[in-house]
């Protein structure tokens, strides 16, 4: 049964669990429609009722959970997760904490942390984006190494998160959840 439209659908559905209500629109929202409206790419091609939408959902997350690398589903958790309570807030910390130990390159330990921080994290205060301050102070870095250092984090970050989503697609697919393969 086709339950996502694809598999950025899929992954983001089950990775922002605990950001999905279960509540209904107003009755106008449900019944309104423009003129010239026709369903669109955004609605979803679920037959399952609210309650089933999530607990399939609790399942695909499961599902990608157990099949995916560590790195891939800290990926997942760091980017996705909405932070809303100290369960969450602390399985997100350990994501990018798992991210930093494991990220290549020569850049030290506070740098890696920060930087993949500054990734994951939508709204940081405007005093951590300040590339000085992700340095060491006793040995300060020069300032090209540390933009070099952030453009090879942020490319190595986008081009696992790819990765994680393949894997997740080809896991999709054959579970049959997907309704157009990627």
């Amino acid at each position: 049964m086709t339950v996502y439209r694809d598999v950025e659908h899929g992954v983001v559905r089950a990775m922002t669990l605990d950001a999905i209500s279960l509540h209904k629109g107003a009755a106008w929202q449900n019944k309104y429609k423009p003129d010239g409206w026709h369903p669109g790419k955004s609605d979803n091609p679920c037959p399952l009722d609210r309650m089933e939408q999530l607990a399939q959902d609790t399942m695909t997350r499961a599902l990608i959970r157990r099949v995916l690398s560590p790195l891939h589903w800290n990926l997942l958790v760091a980017f996705y997760t909405v932070s809303n309570t100290a369960g969450l807030q602390q399985e997100r910390a350990q994501a990018i904490q798992h991210l930093a130990r494991v990220a290549p390159g020569k850049s030290h330990t506070l740098f890696r942390f920060k930087c993949v921080t500054a990734w994951a994290v939508e709204t940081l205060p405007d005093g951590f984006m300040l590339l000085h301050t992700w340095d060491n102070l006793d040995n300060p870095t020069p300032e090209k190494t540390l933009y070099r250092w952030r453009l090879d984090m942020r490319r190595w970050l986008r081009e696992e998160m790819d990765k994680a989503f393949h894997s997740a697609g080809i896991v999709l697919g054959e579970a049959g959840l997907i309704a157009q393969a990627a």
